[in-house]
C-alpha cells in the first residue's frame, strides 16, 4: 500500500509539480511512526528534488535559494530536538494539521504581504523547516514566497528543488537517515517515469484539485486515527 501511495504521489509531483508531500506524508507518517515516517517523506522528497533540479539547473535562482536555506538551517536542529520531546499521538496530530492548513493554503492560492525581500524569506525558510521537521511538507511557506516575490515563472521550480535540496539534507542530518525501504523506492521509480510521460498529456490543472482533495482526506484520516477518543 505505501509503495503505491509513493508512486501516485511522485507522478503527481511529476504532472503537476507539487502533492507528493501533501498525499503520502500522512499516511507514511501514520504506517512507520513519526519520526520515520518523516525521514521517509525527507528522504524520497530529495532524490524527487535532485531529480527535477536536473532537468532545469540553469533557471534556478542560487541567491533566492540561499536566502531561503540559511535562516532554515539555523533552526532546523534546534526544531528536531523540539519535536523530539512531544508524544507520537501530537506529532501525528500536527502532521495531519498541516495537511490540512497547507492544501487550504495551495487551494485557496492565498498570498501574504509580509513575504517579500529579506524578512519575508526569513520567515518563509523558518516555517518551512518547521513544517518539514513536523510533517515532511517543506513546499508551501516558500511556494508562497515565491509567489510574493514574483519570481519569474520558469525559475519557481528549480530554484525550490535547489532549497529542498539544501534542507532535506539537513533535515536528514539532524533527524538521522532512515533504513532503505527498497518497496517505497520502487514506487518512486515508477511514479518518475508514469509522471514524466503524465506531463506531457495531462494539463496540470486537471490534476491540481484532485492532489488538494487527496491531501485533505489524508489528512483527516491521519487526525481520526490519531485523534484520543
Amino acid at each position: 500500500m505505501s509503495a503505491f501511495l509513493v508512486a501516485a504521489a511522485a507522478t503527481a509531483q511529476g504532472v503537476a509539480g507539487m502533492g507528493f508531500g501533501l498525499l503520502c506524508a500522512p499516511l507514511l507518517i501514520q504506517t512507520y511512526g513519526p519520526r520515520e515516517g518523516i525521514q521517509q517523506v525527507v528522504f524520497l522528497s530529495l532524490i524527487l528534488n535532485v531529480v527535477f533540479l536536473a532537468q532545469a539547473f540553469r533557471q534556478a535562482r542560487v541567491k533566492d535559494a540561499l536566502g531561503l536555506l540559511v535562516p532554515s538551517w539555523l533552526v532546523t536542529p534546534l526544531l528536531v530536538l523540539l519535536f523530539q520531546k512531544l508524544s507520537p499521538q501530537v506529532l501525528i496530530l500536527t502532521a495531519g494539521s498541516l495537511t490540512l492548513a497547507s492544501a487550504a493554503v495551495l487551494a485557496l492560492g492565498l498570498t501574504v504581504t509580509m513575504l517579500k525581500g529579506l524578512p519575508g524569506a526569513v520567515l518563509a525558510g523558518v516555517v518551512s523547516a518547521a513544517m518539514n521537521v513536523a510533517g515532511g511538507l517543506a513546499g508551501p511557506a516558500v511556494a508562497m514566497y515565491a509567489v510574493n516575490a514574483a519570481w519569474p515563472a520558469e525559475s519557481v521550480r528549480p530554484t525550490l528543488q535547489l532549497y529542498g535540496i539544501g534542507l532535506n539534507l539537513m533535515t536528514l542530518l539532524s533527524l538521522g537517515v532512515p533504513a532503505l525501504r527498497w518497496p517505497l523506492l520502487v514506487g518512486l521509480a515508477g511514479g518518475l517515469v508514469i509522471g514524466s510521460v503524465g506531463a506531457r498529456r495531462m494539463p496540470a490543472t486537471r490534476i491540481r484539485p484532485v492532489i488538494l482533495s487527496l491531501a485533505v482526506a489524508g489528512g483527516v484520516l491521519v487526525i481520526v486515527r490519531g485523534w484520543p477518543w
